[in-house]
């Protein structure tokens, strides 16, 4: 009989105990945010579009007065088929083709370096959302192209955007 007893409550405590990490988990909230509002809203992103867009120009300006010197060099060369003229286009478009690639790893480059801080700014304003509800166990980027089609959780833009004073 002490035996049916202790087994009993054995399994009534595993089963307390069940229900209790159960209800815990029940809890737990999986939410959303919209990163392309939040990143449309801060003034350093603004600025950082200006800053690439200022970089962006000076390379296309460069490649466009390579493009029109090769186009010079073309027009002679069929004209006058010299050998000279042809070595010469296949330097320039070799030039071409090196400086595209800078101005492309510069542009990458410059892109990091001015919107990572805005990313790690954002991730902080989410972890201190997260902080005041302990109940979030993850956050989906709700926005369009994110590939997150439907979540029903709650959207913290709003709180993480006060975070941020936006």
């Amino acid at each position: 009989m002490k035996k049916n007893t202790i087994f009993y409550f054995l399994l009534f405590f595993l089963l307390f105990g069940y229900s209790f990490s159960f209800s815990k988990d029940c809890k737990q909230k999986i939410v959303c945010l919209n990163s392309i509002v939040l990143i449309e809203k801060m003034k350093e992103f603004s600025n950082a579009q200006k800053e690439l867009t200022k970089i962006s120009k000076m390379h296309e300006n460069i490649l466009d007065k390579l493009a029109k010197e090769f186009h010079k060099k073309v027009e002679k060369f069929k004209k006058n088929k010299n050998p000279i003229l042809k070595k010469e286009l296949e330097i320039l478009q070799a030039r071409a083709h090196a400086y595209q690639k800078k101005a492309s790893d510069d542009l990458n480059k410059k892109q990091n370096k001015l919107l990572n801080p805005i990313y790690k700014k954002i991730e902080n304003a989410i972890y201190k959302v997260i902080e005041k509800d302990k109940n979030i166990i993850r956050v989906d980027d709700c926005s369009p192209g994110k590939g997150v089609l439907i979540n029903k959780g709650t959207d913290i833009t709003e709180e993480v955007k006060k975070e941020l004073g936006i």
